[in-house]
């Protein structure tokens, strides 16, 4: 019986080095898996860290295109008042400029009315 117990003895020690084998690979998968899922949180937090912070920039980015397009469309009332202005001040130039070439016409005409007066008093003045 001692055979007997000596082989059960071997068999259960082997037994338990298989599953001492068994438990250290697990135990080693386990590590390796927890090292995993740390460096995993860590990619995770990285990331949201990186997407919070292009949000704040996409934001920011936002918000000055909506003042640079509030700035386009003050610039653009500025610019039609402006072209109004110009429109207007160009069509009192013309305007003046209608008067002048009118006085000047008249002041032709009174010249050589003037002249032709002129002419007429010195020949009645030579009879």
């Amino acid at each position: 019986m001692t055979d007997r117990v000596r082989e059960r003895l071997v068999q259960l020690r082997s037994e338990v080095d298989a599953a001492t084998l068994r438990a250290e690979t697990a135990e080693d998968k386990v590590k390796h898996l927890e090292q995993t899922l740390l460096e995993k949180d860590n990619d995770i937090k990285s990331l949201s860290h990186k997407l919070n912070t292009s949000e704040e920039a996409l934001d920011k980015a936002e918000a000055g295109l909506r003042e640079a397009n509030e700035k386009l469309r003050s610039l653009d009332v500025k610019a039609e008042q402006a072209e109004r202005q110009q429109l207007a001040a160009e069509k009192e130039r013309d305007q003046w400029e209608a008067k002048c070439e009118a006085r000047f016409a008249i002041d032709a005409k009174y010249k050589a009315a003037k002249i032709e007066l002129d002419n007429l008093v010195g020949e009645m003045e030579g009879l």
